[in-house]
């Protein structure tokens, strides 16, 4: 009787794990799409590196920070996540600044003044940029046990930058509602052209 009783609680057990584990990809896991572990035993995000792509948070801008030769433990820290969070500032910029050439564009169409309006278009672009990547998050650490070289991974989600957006009481309402209605074009457009740059090695 008690070895059934151990034997359900057995089954019992397996079977949670296995839904658990079908429901969602453990940490550890290689196939987990941003802490997933490559067989050289590096985290997927450190080679994969910066780009805006769907991972771990969603659509969101990743940003891989490195550091090497710094002795002080808090400086090469300090130094290396701000590296990783430089990153996403300069992905974040070309992405709000190609935004807004195309949302300049589409009032070509009315009767305005051309230096108003670029003067408009500027500083939502400066607004917009230094308002969300105030929010970026370092989120993981690794160090190369070969060379001792640092690695800071900074993520920024989309979903965070929509939300940010309601904030910016300051911005022009017209810019404001273009963004909201764009961002995730504008997210699958800067995707496809930093893949092609990494295709041809730029």
């Amino acid at each position: 009787m008690k070895n059934r009783v151990w034997m359900f609680a057995g089954v019992l057990a397996l079977g949670i794990m296995i839904v658990g584990c079908s429901s969602r990809v453990p940490e550890s896991s290689p196939d987990h799409p941003v802490k997933g572990v490559n067989p050289d035993g590096t985290p997927k995000w450190v080679n994969k590196g910066s780009g805006a792509y769907e991972g771990d948070h969603g659509k969101a801008f990743y940003g891989v920070g490195l550091v090497t030769g710094i002795r002080n433990p808090a400086l090469a820290r300090q130094t290396c996540d701000n590296r990783a969070r430089g990153e996403i500032a300069k992905m974040f910029d070309l992405y709000v600044a190609a935004m807004m050439k195309d949302y300049q564009r589409s009032t070509t169409a009315g009767d305005f003044k051309a230096s108003a309006e670029e003067q408009d278009v500027v500083s939502a672009q400066k607004t917009i940029t230094e308002v969300v990547v105030r929010g970026i998050q370092i989120h993981d650490h690794w160090t190369d046990p070969a060379n001792g070289t640092l690695y800071a991974l900074a993520v920024l989600p989309l979903d965070n930058v929509m939300k940010s957006l309601k904030d910016m009481r300051n911005l022009n309402t017209k810019v404001r509602d273009y963004v909201r209605a764009n961002a995730r074009r504008a997210f699958t457009d800067l995707d496809k052209e930093l893949r092609k740059r990494t295709d041809r090695g730029q």
